[in-house]
């Protein structure tokens, strides 16, 4: 039958995606990196401190912001060449009184008077920076003492636009969330490892990465910022790379349903920042970084529709075949995915031996966030600024 044939091919389809965006890719992305001939040595130049400004985002942070200026000010790097802002996107708590109580150190507050997003407060903050380098973070992190030293000496190299770091989730409770996260995570840096061997990082980590100052473009009111600055560094002729001597910690929690949000919203962000920068895949314009750009960010955010896709091929199949089964399965997975999207539930104490069982139960999570993020971004919902619900741990 030829309906067959078109059913057996988007589950092939959707197989092979999910293939090459988590294992072909990253192995040929190792291939690349390991032939490239410019394995970098970083030269530090302690004669040539750059001045830097450092930017923190927050938004009712009062739990957080006074340790994480103190760390910043702790660092291993001269407090005289080292410049502190706030960016308070009209918090309601404390924050800004705690970052005016660090006036005296040299902190400097940015308030928005009403709620306009992160990246318009950005904007605002580079307007101020006096740095040639600008290290964006967030306040929930913690930077060790050589975070902000390993990004500034990588900018030695004067094509070298924007560097990144990567941050470690902290696992506390149950911690399966966190350990997902850091599964996750270790795979994106392994590929940024071999992605920066090209200059050609795809992304930063948003709660870690420096930049010149001279690259910044403003940004737009719904942009995300760490995917769209690599993107306009790059379209500028600079290098993106990656710092691997660069990280923070960042405390995680384990409700499942804060990261459903969390990667829903990352989701219709991104989408919309590639959608406006797909003149970036021109292979004879961006050589490598086209390749880069396809297969690390276009393919992965392309899967959870396809493999979706797989899935309902799947069940019609089957209904060729067994139509009550596939009818039952395909309503209680409906259902499921339902229940999902509409109240994805907190993780729970199930012990050890279901923990396989609770990663699974995470990573369809994680797929039903994706879906709705592409939801989202296909109706044209925009998300700008948000109330965290993150829980300490």
């Amino acid at each position: 039958m030829a309906i067959e044939g078109v059913l057996i091919g988007v589950i092939i389809a959707g197989i092979v995606a999910a293939l090459y965006a988590y294992v072909g890719f990253p192995a040929i992305a190792a291939l690349l990196g390991a032939a490239s001939p410019r394995h970098r040595t970083i030269v530090d130049r302690r004669s040539e401190l750059r001045k830097v400004t450092v930017v923190i985002s927050a938004y009712n942070e009062e739990r957080s912001l006074e340790a994480k200026i103190r760390n910043v000010l702790a660092t291993d790097y001269p407090r005289n060449r080292l410049q502190v802002l706030v960016a308070s996107d009209a918090s309601t708590d404390r924050t800004d009184d705690i970052a005016r109580s660090f006036e005296r150190d040299g902190v400097r507050l940015i308030a928005q008077p009403s709620r306009r997003g992160q990246s318009l407060g950005l904007n605002d903050a580079i307007e101020r920076a006096r740095g040639d380098i600008v290290v964006f973070t967030d306040a929930n992190v913690a930077f060790t003492p050589q975070t902000i030293p390993t990004l500034v000496r990588c900018f030695a190299d004067s094509k070298v636009g924007l560097v990144t770091g990567y941050t470690q989730y902290e696992t506390g409770g149950s911690g399966e969330v966190a350990r997902a996260t850091n599964l996750y995570t270790s795979l994106e840096r392994a590929i940024k490892v071999a992605e920066s061997r090209w200059g050609c990082c795809v992304g930063a980590d948003g709660a870690v990465f420096a930049m010149r100052r001279r690259l910044f473009h403003p940004l737009r009111r719904d942009d995300i910022n760490d995917v769209v600055i690599p993107l306009d560094v790059i379209a500028q002729g600079s290098e993106c790379v990656f710092a691997s001597g660069a990280w923070c910690a960042e405390p995680a929690s384990d409700s499942v349903a804060s990261e459903f949000r969390r990667q829903a919203r990352i989701t219709n962000r991104t989408l919309r920042a590639l959608s406006r920068h797909l003149g970036l895949l021109n292979p004879f314009r961006y050589g490598l970084f086209s390749f880069f750009l396809f297969s690390h960010k276009i393919v992965r955010f392309l899967v959870p529709v396809l493999t979706t896709c797989s899935m309902v091929a799947l069940g019609l199949i089957a209904g060729l075949k067994w139509p009550s089964l596939a009818v039952a399965v395909i309503v209680v997975s409906t259902i499921a995915l339902l229940i999902r999207i509409a109240a994805p539930p907190a993780v729970v104490s199930w012990g050890i031996a279901a923990r396989p069982v609770r990663m699974i139960d995470i990573a369809l999570t994680m797929h039903a966030a994706a879906l709705q993020g592409w939801w989202h971004f296909l109706i044209g919902r925009r998300d700008v600024a948000w109330q965290h619900d993150r829980s300490r741990v």
